[in-house]
């Protein structure tokens, strides 16, 4: 009997089952929702059951889905209502979905408390998710009831919370670091390569930062992003980055929000962030969000290190070139914490002793005369953020920064002479004779070379969650670039005498000084309000303003002399000095990120900006769109376009970053720079891989170029009058494949691009069309990193990129004044050599009592010495053509000589965290 019921029990489970996989076809084209119920219910035998006034304000619908689940049918029917169908038995029970409940909160770091950035949250019942904001602050609407939340992070332990929720909830999730060296699954991962709507979006933690190999041990953030597709290789060393096609100073940096201008050392050959203060950085390069403007390149965020709020901690690092310092801890535990980060190079403080104890040698050596150098150059970084709550809702954050590049070249000459054969007269009454006349001499030459840069800024930051669907944070923000080149030189004569009749000495004194003095810069002082309102899963909201106002000093060029004689004569002239220029931008931006259904997603927003310089405004109103197409849980399709504006300039003389590089606005005879940027490709994850392959096409006006033989430094003439403008193209394709997690992370990426230039007015190059400076056709990138276990990792970087354009003379002349010159008949004629290096960089880890650590670092950069050219010039004289090569054989052709900056280099540091 049992055996029976069993039995009986089985097929009606089977029959149920058989049911609910039934296959439906559906053809309707604005019908009644009735309609398409009675087609399911003829196909399928189950019955609907419902209050006919539950489906009256339903509008017509279009459907045709051939041969699908009844599930998804019902799914696809009622997705958009607010009717939810329950299949039970041989019945379908259509009734109102209960009001959703909010769960928000924020998710940190289980032991330092620090935010989670970008960290995921998902409902393993309803599949919804949400992710953190900057502030590691979600909200995640669903259906009340139980729940089973999954908060995941790269590199966290994942736990499960099983939970019921009837109303609006706060729940703050606190994840413990992993110690698993194998792969993290991060389920219902939202900011993934396959599911966000960005373009050309890429996102690097700072491990990740940290590990890629770099110039002599020096982690750096900006070569990071050269080893990108889409990012051009630049010159050898130097940290400059070129975006699809774009000039150095079409990148907007953020650090906490707040802009930077000048973000360079040693003329570039490092970036100014501090790898150790960088808690996560955000790349855009194809689609932007309207919540970015002000470039027409690229975006590159970093958010900075809060601060642990639990205990104190630190890292100091020493190196060949710089040392470095890490400090972080609690001020008020669980309530006040603090990060500073400081590096500072010391080859000035290793140098300078050595130049004073040479100095004092050779005065010692000729008191009479000498001669004394003192020489040095250093640059450091100080960061600083203090992050104090005031509740769970509101925290306040104030963050500082300051870099800043100094050189400077002493000299100091000294001549004594005294009269060693002075005159004598004798006297009767002085058999010895006394000292008829007596003098002694010093001339002193003495000249300075002074030379700084750099940034400063600050910024105070309140954020507030308003409520379980609004987030608030408000900026202040202050930041200033300066540079000033300055050379005095003083030269001071003092003759001293005695005489016959005069015993006592006379002194006289002359003197001359000649300063000269060259500076620049720019200020910036504005606040920022963002919001973020998250109305449903289905739509985050962002919305905000911005107001800045900049003031500018373009260039300033000051001579002073001081002559003194009998008489002092001084003058004090500006030889040059453009009017300071203050400017107001204000922008406004709102942007809705939606879910389309479970296929479709987009992000659709407008960014309007307003210029108002010199009694002239500049008005713009950028559209932005970006969208995703699901093809399958392992694929998508992406595409977006937008239009971007900028409204400050960078000049440069060459493609060193020098001090005399000038930051300067629009004006009423420089209009602003505007791109329009296409971007679409096929993202995908296979074994572990995110894939991409994305095309791009960019088309920018008003590109701002130095015009043919204009001077930069110290010139009598407007800037306005020594550029020109023009228009701006670039096109490619990009290819990486790129693994995150696991023992073995690293990326491979190919680029296939062209950049050309065209000033149509004839300044530059004719009017012609020319290749930009950093028009590479082809990049190849390779990053690995392989952890063999606790103690031991290894990285590799390598890259391969086609040369870079530089212009060079193809023949001379001797014009009509008689004076040999060279003759270049196009800008960027000549295509340097191909570029290749490997890096390679080892570490080797020492695990001490109480958590502490010792790290040994060794690096090689360019492992094997490829000739990178790095300058190429003329060299003297010419070579003659060979025979038998159809040219007449008294026929010369110029010769040029490659350089290279950066052979071999082997580097170490030590760091110790505690």
């Amino acid at each position: 009997m049992l055996r029976c019921i069993i039995f009986f029990l089985l097929i009606i489970g089977l029959k149920t089952s058989l049911f609910a996989q039934e296959r439906i076809t559906v053809d309707a084209e604005k019908r009644p929702v009735i309609e398409i119920l009675q087609q399911i219910e003829k196909q399928s035998g189950y019955t609907f059951s419902y209050t006919p006034s539950l489906l009256t304000n339903l509008p017509p619908v279009t459907l045709k889905i051939v041969d699908e689940p009844l599930e998804k049918i019902l799914l696809l029917l009622f997705d958009k209502s607010d009717i939810q169908a329950i299949i039970q038995e041989k019945y379908i029970i259509l009734k109102k979905k209960p009001k959703e409940v909010t769960v928000s909160g924020f998710i940190y770091d289980r032991e330092s408390h620090e935010s989670l950035i970008a960290a995921n949250l998902y409902d393993r019942i309803s599949g919804r998710g949400a992710v953190t904001n900057n502030f590691g602050f979600y909200s995640l609407s669903i259906p009340p009831g139980e729940i089973e939340l999954r908060p995941s992070y790269v590199g966290y332990a994942n736990e499960n919370y099983l939970l019921t929720v009837t109303r609006d909830t706060v729940i703050h999730f606190f994840l413990p670091q992993s110690s698993l060296l194998k792969e993290v699954v991060v389920e219902g991962n939202q900011e993934d390569i396959l599911h966000h709507t960005e373009t050309g979006k890429i996102s690097l933690h700072s491990a990740t930062l940290k590990s890629i190999p770099a110039l002599l041990g020096e982690s750096d953030v900006i070569k990071a992003l050269q080893q990108m597709p889409g990012v051009a290789v630049g010159t050898d060393g130097l940290a400059g980055l070129y975006v699809r096609g774009g000039n150095a100073d079409e990148n907007l940096y953020l650090v906490d929000g707040n802009p930077l201008y000048h973000v360079h050392h040693l003329l570039g050959l490092f970036s100014t962030f501090n790898p150790e203060a960088v808690k996560i950085m955000n790349f855009y390069k194809g689609s932007f969000p309207a919540r970015y403007g002000g470039r027409l390149s690229s975006v590159v965020e970093m958010r900075m290190n809060d601060g642990d709020m639990k205990k104190f901690s630190g890292a100091a690092s020493i190196g060949i070139l710089s040392s470095r310092l890490n400090l972080q801890g609690p001020i008020i535990k669980d309530k006040t914490s603090f990060s500073v980060s400081l590096r500072r190079t010391y080859p000035d403080l290793i140098a300078r002793p050595v130049l004073q104890y040479n100095n004092r040698r050779s005065e010692k050596r000729n008191p009479d005369k000498y001669f004394k150098t003192d020489i040095g150059y250093y640059f450091y970084d100080f960061n600083a953020k203090i992050n104090h709550k005031f509740s769970d809702r509101s925290r306040i954050y104030l963050s500082l920064f300051d870099g800043k590049d100094k050189l400077f070249f002493d000299e100091n000459s000294v001549t004594r002479f005294r009269n060693e054969y002075p005159t004598h007269s004798y006297d009767p009454d002085n058999p010895e004779g006394r000292i008829q006349y007596d003098y002694k001499s010093k001339s002193e030459r003495i000249s300075n070379t002074d030379i700084g840069w750099g940034n400063r800024m600050a910024s105070l930051n309140w954020a507030y969650a308003v409520n379980s669907k609004l987030f608030s944070n408000t900026t202040l923000v202050y930041s200033r670039y300066r540079s000033d080149i300055s050379y005095s030189q003083e030269n001071k004569e003092t003759f001293t005498s005695k005489g016959y009749d005069d015993p006592k000495e006379k002194n006289e004194e002359d003197s001359q000084l000649f300063n000269s003095i060259y500076r620049s810069g720019i200020t910036d002082i504005g606040y920022r309000l963002d919001f973020d309102y998250t109305r449903d899963n289905s739509h985050l909201v962002r919305f905000g303003t911005a107001l800045l106002q900049h003031n500018f000093l373009p260039e300033e060029s000051r001579i002073f002399q001081l002559d003194k004689e009998k008489e002092s004569k001084k003058s004090d002239t500006i030889t040059y000095a453009d009017e300071r220029i203050r400017v107001m931008e204000l922008s406004l931006y709102a942007e809705d990120e939606m879910d389309l259904g479970r296929r479709v997603k987009a992000n659709v927003g407008i960014h309007f900006s307003g210029f108002f310089v010199q009694g002239k405004s500049y008005l713009s109103l950028q559209p932005r769109l970006s969208a995703r197409y699901l093809l399958s849980k392992n694929f998508s399709l992406k595409a977006s376009y937008v239009r971007m504006s900028q409204y400050v300039h960078l000049l440069q003389s060459s493609y060193i970053n020098t001090p005399n590089d000038l930051w300067v606005p629009i004006t009423r005879n420089v209009k602003p720079l505007s791109a329009h940027q296409f971007s679409a490709g096929i993202y995908g994850r296979h074994h572990g891989f995110d894939l991409s392959a994305e095309v791009y096409y960019k088309r920018s006006t008003n590109q701002v170029e130095y015009k043919d033989g204009s001077s930069v430094l110290f010139s009598n003439t407007n800037w306005e009058n020594r550029i020109a403008q023009g228009i701006g193209t670039a096109y490619g394709i990009e290819l990486m494949a790129r693994k995150s997690v696991g023992n073995t992370s690293g990326w491979i990426g190919y680029t296939l691009s062209w950049a050309n230039r065209q000033f149509q007015n004839g300044e530059i190059n004719q009017g012609k069309v020319y290749p930009a400076k950093y028009d590479n056709r082809h990049k190849i990138n390779a990053v690995l990193t392989h952890q063999f276990n606790k103690k031991f990792d290894m990285n590799i970087s390598w890259i391969y990129a086609t040369g870079n354009w530089t212009t060079l003379p193809v023949e001379d002349y001797i014009d009509m004044e008689g004076i040999k010159r060279e003759y270049v008949h196009q800008r960027n004629n000549y295509k340097m050599p191909n570029y290749q290096r490997l890096d390679l960089s080892f570490n080797y880890y020492r695990h001490k009592k109480n958590g502490r650590q010792g790290i040994w670092n060794f690096s090689v950069y360019n492992a094997y010495a490829h000739h990178n050219s790095f300058l190429i010039s003329l060299m003297e004289g010419k070579t003659r053509v060979p025979e038998g090569t159809g040219t007449f054989p008294n026929t010369r052709y110029p010769t040029y000589q490659s350089y290279c900056f950066l052979p071999i280099i082997p580097s170490f540091s030590y760091t110790y965290k505690f």
